[in-house]
Parts: structure tokens; C-alpha cells; sequence
């Protein structure tokens, strides 16, 4: 081979060399590659599935250890029931008691964590409405997120249609038109629903599309159609008018009166009042009430009463809102029936025909009701916070019989929220069945703006109560449960029948900077059933004894959800004058500002009123951990609920321990913790009105009555047998009679001792419970750090004598004897036996507590707050 040959051999293997390398490295490039992804996918399905597996195996152990009943293999409603209970308590907490970081953070653990199918699918649609509720373009891709999964996975059939009506809305926020329609075209498909038709009006570009499917969505409830072939450039709630239709007009005997309260409404008036001129019904009497305008809304009213004579315009004397409007104007009706229309607000012309014509076929009926839509000005429809619905009862839809008004009298003469007090007292009154909703479809489209009152943050309605409203609602509810007899509502209201949130009277009190004012304002759990709540009660009457006004402040304990009202104790302190409930949305001040029950800083609460203080009392009546045993579950953090304190009211403030027990446990157990408080060297002790509790007779009982007050919680009682039994013995001669309820101690004994009584929490007042004792005793959990012991001191004030573990001596001094447990039987025998010791210890028992825990000790120490610097 030539020398010119082999170097070309050569040249072609340094080629082919080189050309293998090339390969080499370009096939593990892609194995590497390759396993990357494989590794990947792997991860991905293991990270996927994983969680399942596991969820899968706790599921199983649950099945085996018959902690899950097999019974829900084969009924699913079992876990649709459970899954709705385990929901609605997290909905309540982060709706109506605004929890909204920890109410989120639990339906997110449900969503993720829970082995029942139901529960998650829940749990991800609530947590989708609430993301969709913000109409952001953040939360509506959080919203589809959650969406999609119970579209996908969901068996509740309704609930899949109504996560579809929520994702095509989230998908429009975000600029995904064309994905929302097909979105809601497929569930079209399935059913045909008019709120799925009312969602792909608001998806469309423009007028006379929205009218088509706005037909669609009438066409389901036999409503006549709008005109869809007139045409319309933009897209105005106005031009509803245009498209109304002139329906043959009948007439009946019966006249019917429709209100049109009117405020500042010069621009929609028009709408309100034509709507109600284009109504088959013919025989009406319309009564425009002019809440004196700053507008031209009087001027464009009386208008119409020059062209119509069915038309009638009045002036209210002042502003003071619909419902005192509305009351004007049922002064001069002539109707036999009676209904409202809202000033800016479009009614189908079928609406009055169909309501009266219900209530003249059927007379059986005192009142009725019809549906509606709510509907923005750009010609969007607004659920307001509901799931997926866009159609729902109308409460100034409410048509009623005018004789109704002999029993019912008026509405109630506040400036919001009244619809549902007339009809809840329409049913009380006549009967629930007297009072009927009717399934109309929308016959009216209320206007969603951001002028509307029902879209106030604050005094609205976003589908569920709170704050003005909340408060509004429980008393009313209070004054329907306690005067059944009569509940006529007379006008003018001169005197309140029961107290209402300043922000909802029709004359508003002056304000100083703004602010309304208060010489204390306390703030609390008042929905609490036990001693925190006698406490703000004692200390509510003690201010009143002095003089000073006060103002309450509703703060929630996240973890308190059985009692969802206020005390009927606390409510019976409210009058609205002198003691108020101060609501979210106000702005108020005060001299001295008491926080009682740390808990309820905790968890940060969205309704929290604007307080300017002047100085800061946080009250510490519980401990941070409920006892203090291994394991003890914790109640709040110090450092976590000072802050919150701080963020809420602007001021650190001064920390009372409510005697030396609690300060003695905060030094021993939170020592670390009080660096972050101003901890006063002051106690801040009970008070009681000595004279209110104090028998007239001592009791004459065959056998010795012993007795104990607490809530039946387990660190309230001891938690050993002999112990229990030393002290609450079940032999003669003694009979033990316990108010509020004994659950722990008959599981822990197995069985109730034949002489023992048990009443429930609150089944009888416990001033009534303690007169007919011998003697009151008191031993709980040893682990418990009992805060201050309230019901111990109301029993000496009684004039029981009050045996007690010495653990309690440094509170109550001489006005009690202490005794270990073994001890207490023969104590007992021994007092009852020396009715001269009995006597000499009641004695001393009236002095240490008149002394130590009367109201002069609170008036001295209020007076005493506006003088403290430290703190502020």
C-alpha cells in the first residue's frame, strides 16, 4: 500500500474516530437525558400519587379498626352529610365570624388532607368560590386550580354545574372569553339551566347578544321575551328599557301599591318607574317617596306625575332612609296589595300581574315573593357571593295583603336591612306557610353598583351576616322570642323597641372628629356561656351604677363555635344608649379600652371597628394552655396575641392577671413570654353586687346539700376517682347537686351516683341553684390553673360557706375554708354540726367580698386607667 493510500486509511479512520466519538457523547447526552426525564416522570407520578397511596392506607386501617362504617360504600350521602357539617362549621367561621387566614387555612387541609372524597370536593369548591368572590386576576387562577379538580372528580352533579358557572367567570376576569363560552356551551349540553344561560349573557361582547340568552334564561320560566331585535351600541343597564316590551295591559279589581323609594337617584329613576308604567297589571297605584335628595330626583319624579295620574310623589320631612320612606308612603296607600321597587331597578312587566294574580287565586297566602338577578350597569350578572347562582329570592320583592298591616304595623324605622325583619314577623305572625316564595324566575334586575348599599364592604349584604347586619338580626330575634303577643311596629318610632348599631338609626348621633364616643368600651367573647361573661356583666352594670357609657365589642374565639349568639345575659345589658354594641365599619373612641379573654386575639378576625384609645387594658382571665400537663393543648400565645393587640387598637397596653393564681402560672410557666407585655403589678379582679345574691333564708334540708357551678369541661373536675368521690360523695347523708352538666365525671366513674343531681349550663339561674345549697365545693383537674373561679365568690355571696383546695387561699383569703380532699367530708360534717362556725363564716365571707370584689373597687380602678401612663 502507497504511502499516499495508507495516509488516506488513516485520514478516514481519524474520521470515523472522531465521528464515533461525536456519537458517543451525543447518545449519552440523550440517556442522560433521557433518564433525567424518565427520573422526572417517575418523581412527578410518585409525588402525584403518593399522597393517595398514603391516603388510601389510612383509609384502610380506619375501615379495619371500625372507625369508618362500610356503610358508606354503599351510600354515598353518609359523606355528602358529613362533608356538608364539617364545611359549613369552617364557612361560618370564615364568613360570618372573619377568620379569613385560619377559615382558608383549614378548608385548605380539608382540601388536601382528608381521607373522604366528599370533604375534599367540598373543601375545593369552597375555597374556588372564595378566590372567584375576590375578582382579582390572582385569585381567579387560584379559583380555576380548585375548579377544575371538582369539575373533573365531583359526583355532586349540581355542584359541577355551579363550579362551571364560577370557572367561566374567573376565565373572563382573566381575558379567556372564548374558553369560558366553550366551557359553559359543554355544560349546556348536560342541562340546560337558566343560570348557566344568564353566565353566557355576561360573557357577551354585546347587547343584543346578552338579550338572547337573557331570553333563553326567561324562555325556562315562561317569562315573556325582550326585544332582542332592537339594537344597541354599548352595553348599559339603562337600555333595558328599550328592549322592554309592550305587553297587552289587563285589568283587575284589585289595587295594587308599589313604593319606589328614592334617594340621589335623578340618573335611574327613570328606569324604575317606566318598568312599573309597562305593566301588564294596570290597576296600580305607584308612590315615588323622595328621601330629600341633594339631586334632581324630586323634579324627575313629579314629571311622571304629571303624565300619569297613577303616579304619586312625596317628600320625606329628612333623610332618613328607605324604610322610613317606605312608612310614609304606606300611610297614604290605597292598595289591597302592597310591594316595593328600588329606585334604580328594572322590572319584567309580567312581575306585578304574576305576584297579585298568586295572591288573589290563592287566598290561604298573606304575602309572596319573586325572583331576581342582580345586574351591574356594563351588563354583567352578579351572584353576590353565591355559589355558582345568579337567580335568588327578591326581599323587596315582598307583596302583601294591606290588612296584614293591623297586626304587622310598619317596617321598622332603620336606614338598612329591614325586608327580612317584616317578613320574618309576617311569619310569625300569620304562620311560616302564610308567606310564600315563588319560583318565578328573575322578574326583576337589581342594580349592582358601587354606589348600592348591598355592596358596602362594611353595612352590606355579601350573602351572609355580619357585623351591622349580624347584630341587627340577633336582636330583633331577641325581641320576636320575647313578645310573641305583639309585634306590631308602630310609626314614627319614637322610642326604639329594642336597640339596633348606630350606623343603621335614621338619625345619627354627633360625632366628635368623626368618632363616636364612649367613657369605656369593652371588648370580649359575648357569646361566651361562663364566667367571662358574668365578669363583663358585672363590670357593664358597675359603669352603668357610675354613669359612664359603654360600648361592646364583639371579638370571636376561633375555636368557639356551639354558641353563636350573644349571651341573652349580655343582651339583656344593651340598651342602645347608654350601653351599645359597636359594630365593624364604625369609627368610635373611648377613654379606657378593656380587652377580656386574650383568646380571642389568637387568630387574626377581618370585623374589627376603628377604636382610638386612650389607654389599653387587656384583661388575662385564662391561661395560655388549658392545664398544664404533658400535652396540654394550647389556648393562645402571648407574644402572638400581644401583637395582635397592638395591630387592632395602635397600643401595646397594660396585661392584668384577674388575681394571684394567674399571675402565679404566668410567672411559673410563661416566664420567657412576659417579655413581650406590660405586665401590671395590679390585679384586675371580679366584682360582684353583693346585695343582688345575698338569700334571704338559710335552707332547712333533710340531708346536706352540696353544690358546684362550672362548665362541664374535663380540667373542671378531678380526674381520679377517689378523689371525685371524697368530694362529691355518693352516700348519705349528703346529696350533690351540680349546675352545668356532668358529662366528664359520670364517664370517668362509669355511671351517676343515685344522689347526685345534674342540671345543664344554663338550665336554671344560678342565683336560684345556690340559695337552697348547704355548702358549695370546688375541686377540678389538679393540672388546672383555675384563672380566678368566679362561681366561688357568687356562692359567698349567697351566704354559703365554701370549701375550697388551698391552692385558692391567696384569692379569697378568709372568706373561704381550705382543705385537702380527703379532708372535705369530715369538714363538711364539722361546719354543719357548729352552726355557730356556719353562721361566723358566712359572716366573714359577705366582709371579705363586699370589701375586696364590690363596685366601688371597679369605679376606683377606671378612674384610676385615665390617670395610668404606663403602657400607653
Amino acid at each position: 500500500m502507497s504511502k499516499q493510500d495508507t495516509n488516506h486509511v488513516e485520514k478516514q479512520l481519524e474520521e470515523a474516530r472522531q465521528l464515533n466519538e461525536q456519537l458517543t457523547v451525543e447518545y449519552y447526552s440523550k440517556r442522560r437525558h433521557y433518564n433525567t426525564v424518565r427520573h422526572n416522570m417517575v418523581s412527578r407520578l410518585v409525588s402525584e400519587r403518593l399522597p393517595v397511596v398514603k391516603r388510601n392506607i389510612r383509609l384502610a386501617k380506619k375501615y379495619a379498626t371500625r372507625k369508618r362504617s362500610p356503610r358508606e360504600f354503599i351510600n354515598p350521602k353518609i359523606n355528602e352529610q358529613k362533608a356538608t357539617k364539617k364545611v359549613n362549621k369552617v364557612k361560618y367561621q370564615l364568613y360570618e365570624m372573619g377568620f379569613t387566614y385560619k377559615g382558608l387555612e383549614e378548608l385548605d387541609y380539608m382540601y388536601n388532607k382528608s381521607d373522604i372524597k366528599a370533604v375534599r370536593m367540598r373543601a375545593g369548591f369552597e375555597l374556588g368560590l372564595w378566590c372567584a368572590n375576590q375578582y382579582d386576576q390572582q385569585s381567579a387562577l387560584k379559583a380555576i386550580d380548585y375548579l377544575d379538580t371538582v369539575i373533573k372528580k365531583d359526583r355532586n352533579a349540581k355542584r359541577k354545574e355551579q363550579a362551571t358557572v364560577l370557572k367561566a367567570e374567573s376565565l373572563q376576569l382573566l381575558g379567556q372569553t372564548e374558553e369560558a363560552n366553550e366551557l359553559i356551551d359543554q355544560a349546556l349540553k348536560l342541562n340546560v339551566h337558566a343560570d348557566l344561560l344568564l353566565a353566557k349573557a355576561s360573557l357577551a361582547s354585546n347587547f343584543s347578544r346578552k338579550i338572547v340568552y337573557i331570553n333563553k334564561a326567561l324562555k325556562q320560566t315562561n317569562l315573556k321575551p325582550l326585544l332582542s331585535q332592537k339594537s344597541q351600541d354599548t352595553n348599559d343597564y339603562n337600555a333595558l328599557l328599550n328592549v322592554t316590551p309592550d305587553l297587552p295591559k289587563k285589568l283587575y279589581d284589585k289595587l295594587v301599591t308599589v313604593i319606589i323609594p328614592a334617594y340621589n337617584s335623578a340618573d335611574t329613576i327613570h328606569v324604575a318607574i317606566e318598568s312599573m308604567l309597562k305593566q301588564t297589571y294596570e290597576n296600580l297605584e305607584i308612590i315615588i317617596v323622595d328621601d330629600c335628595s341633594q339631586d334632581e330626583t324630586y323634579k324627575a319624579a313629579k314629571l311622571y306625575e304629571q303624565r300619569d295620574s297613577r303616579v304619586k310623589v312625596i317628600q320625606t320631612s329628612q333623610n332618613s332612609g328607605p324604610y322610613v320612606a317606605r312608612n310614609d308612603a304606606l300611610n297614604i296607600a290605597n292598595g289591597d296589595f302592597i310591594t316595593i321597587n328600588d329606585a334604580d331597578d328594572w322590572s319584567h312587566p309580567e312581575k306585578i300581574e304574576i305576584q297579585a294574580r298568586h295572591l288573589i287565586d290563592n287566598s290561604k297566602f298573606i304575602a309572596n315573593t319573586s325572583e331576581q338577578a342582580r345586574l351591574t350597569d356594563e351588563m354583567e350578572f352578579y351572584r353576590r357571593g353565591r355559589p355558582g347562582t345568579y337567580i335568588f329570592p327578591n326581599m323587596s320583592s315582598l307583596m302583601f295583603r294591606k290588612e296584614a298591616l293591623d297586626k304587622l304595623g310598619y317596617w321598622d324605622s332603620v336606614r338598612f336591612g329591614a325586608d327580612g325583619e317584616f317578613k320574618t314577623r309576617l311569619k310569625l305572625i300569620f304562620g311560616k306557610e302564610a308567606v310564600h316564595d315563588m319560583k318565578s324566575g328573575p322578574l326583576s334586575f337589581q342594580r349592582q353598583s358601587s354606589s348600592s348599599l348591598t355592596g358596602s364592604s362594611a353595612f352590606g349584604y355579601p350573602g351572609f351576616f355580619m357585623g351591622a347586619r349580624k347584630e341587627y338580626k340577633e336582636s330583633q330575634t331577641n325581641y320576636h322570642e320575647t313578645h310573641q303577643d305583639n309585634l306590631y311596629y308602630p310609626y314614627p318610632m319614637e322610642n326604639r323597641l329594642y336597640p339596633v348599631p348606630e350606623p343603621m338609626k335614621p338619625n345619627r348621633e354627633l360625632k366628635q372628629n368623626g368618632r363616636r364616643h364612649f367613657d369605656v368600651i369593652i371588648v370580649s367573647d359575648f357569646r361566651l356561656l361562663g364566667g367571662t361573661n358574668m365578669s363583663n356583666i358585672e363590670e357593664v352594670k358597675a359603669q352603668k351604677q357610675a354613669n359612664l357609657k359603654t360600648g361592646l365589642v364583639q371579638l370571636n374565639r376561633f375555636d368557639v363555635t356551639s354558641s353563636r349568639q350573644i349571651n341573652p345575659q349580655v343582651r339583656k345589658q344593651i340598651d342602645g344608649e347608654q350601653v351599645s354594641m359597636v359594630v365593624y365599619g364604625e369609627q368610635v373612641s373611648c377613654d379606657l379600652l378593656i380587652v377580656r379573654h386574650p383568646p380571642i386575639l389568637q387568630e387574626w378576625q377581618k370585623y374589627v371597628p376603628d377604636i382610638e384609645a386612650k389607654q389599653l387594658k387587656v384583661i388575662v382571665n385564662q391561661t395560655p394552655k388549658h392545664e398544664y400537663s404533658e400535652g396540654a393543648r394550647t389556648l393562645y400565645d402571648i407574644k402572638k396575641t400581644a401583637k395582635r393587640a397592638q395591630d387592632y387598637f395602635g397600643k401595646k397596653g397594660i396585661w392584668h392577671p384577674i388575681g394571684p393564681v394567674m399571675r402565679e402560672s404566668l410567672e411559673k410557666y410563661h416566664q420567657e413570654d412576659l417579655k413581650h407585655i406590660n405586665l401590671s403589678k395590679e390585679d384586675w379582679l371580679n366584682i360582684i353586687n353583693l346585695e343582688e345574691w345575698k338569700r334571704s333564708n338559710k335552707p332547712n334540708n333533710d340531708k346536706i346539700k352540696i353544690g358546684r357551678h362550672s362548665r362541664d369541661h374535663y380540667v373542671k373536675w378531678p380526674n381520679d376517682k377517689q378523689v371525685l368521690l371524697s368530694v362529691y360523695p355518693e352516700k348519705d347523708p349528703f346529696e350533690v347537686h351540680i349546675l352545668g352538666g356532668a358529662k366528664s365525671p359520670v364517664e370517668l366513674l362509669g355511671y351517676q351516683p343515685d344522689n347526685w343531681t345534674i342540671y345543664a349550663f344554663g338550665e336554671k339561674d344560678p342565683k336560684e341553684f345556690l340559695k337552697d345549697l348547704d355548702i358549695f365545693l370546688y375541686y377540678t383537674h389538679p393540672d388546672l390553673m383555675e384563672a380566678f373561679g368566679r362561681v366561688m365568690f357568687e356562692a359567698m355571696s349567697v351566704g354559703i360557706p365554701v370549701i375550697l383546695p388551698p391552692i385558692y387561699k391567696p384569692v379569697f383569703g378568709e372568706a373561704a375554708i381550705y382543705v385537702e380532699w380527703p379532708d372535705v367530708q369530715k369538714t363538711i360534717l364539722d361546719l354543719m354540726d357548729n352552726p355557730e362556725w356556719y353562721d361566723q363564716q358566712v359572716q366573714t365571707a359577705f366582709h371579705y367580698v363586699e370589701r375586696t370584689f364590690g363596685y366601688s373597687l371597679h369605679h376606683n380602678r377606671i378612674a384610676g386607667a385615665l390617670t395610668d401612663s404606663e403602657g400607653i
